[in-house]
């Protein structure tokens, strides 16, 4: 039951942030000061986010429900990728990060949510690991 309540937690945070990032494109894909191919990188962005996305929520409700511990050390890979990018973008150009502090606030709150999901399916792989032992 807590691998289904992590894959739930884990997909809930994919989606926020993907609608998230959806919100803002619009408006950075408008944005004059951007060349047409700063923009085209953006929306590249994008897509390989959703694509990230989508091979969390499959390794959540995939192999991840069958136990499979490699499932979980991707889904951590794909979590720090997915959800530490804005992270280490800011670190590597903060003079591009956005000016509204709230993004951050936002953004980190996704990410607890997301290291929530994979904390319980860790103490579930880990307690399923015990059982086994016994």
């Amino acid at each position: 039951m807590t691998l289904k309540i992590a894959a739930r937690i884990i997909t809930f945070a994919c989606i926020v942030q993907v609608l998230g990032y959806a919100y803002a494109l619009p408006q950075h894909l408008n944005e004059p000061t951007w060349s047409a191919h700063a923009q085209f990188h953006h929306f590249l962005a994008w897509v390989w986010l959703v694509g990230l996305n989508v091979a969390i929520v499959y390794l959540a409700w995939g192999p991840l429900q069958k136990r499979d511990r490699m499932s979980f050390w991707l889904l951590l890979v794909l979590f720090i990728l997915a959800q530490g990018g804005h992270f280490i973008a800011s670190l590597v150009v903060p003079a591009g990060r956005p000016s509204e502090p709230w993004y951050d606030y936002a953004l980190g709150t996704v990410t607890l949510i997301f290291a929530i999901g994979l904390g319980l399916g860790w103490k579930a792989l880990s307690s399923l690991d015990k059982d086994i032992e016994k």
